[in-house]
């Protein structure tokens, strides 16, 4: 149950952050075979982020999954596949995008009323 938090300072139609978003979920899910009907995405234009001391296009991504998911390996392989669509859709260059992992514990996360740690031992 990955979930992506994309925030750019880059504007977008709602139309345009839609693809953005669905094509975010769609490459990491096809890349890492993650079913995309557990993927959740949210994508944040036009927030306030400064750079290096400027607000020239940039981007943080943070991406959260369940314990156990992913390793160092994956991570590297994510970083560059998410500021690649982020370069190619938003022109904000990979030196300008922070991706963050965040791995959450079974008991920390959340969904249809349970936690993941509850639906484990179903």
């Amino acid at each position: 149950m990955p979930a992506l938090a994309v925030s750019t300072n880059v504007s977008k139609s709602q139309s345009d952050q839609e693809d953005v978003a669905k094509q975010l979920s769609q490459q990491i899910c096809k890349a890492f075979p993650k079913n995309e009907a557990k993927m959740l995405v949210t994508f944040r234009h036009d927030a306030t982020l400064i750079f290096g001391g400027n607000t020239e296009p940039a981007a943080l991504a943070e991406l959260y999954y369940a314990a156990g998911g992913f390793g160092h390996d994956i991570h590297t392989k994510l970083t560059k596949l998410i500021q690649s669509i982020l370069q190619e859709t938003l022109g904000v260059s990979p030196g300008r995008c922070h991706c963050v992992f965040q791995e959450q514990s079974h008991q920390n996360w959340g969904c249809g009323g349970k936690v993941l740690a509850d639906m484990q031992a179903s």
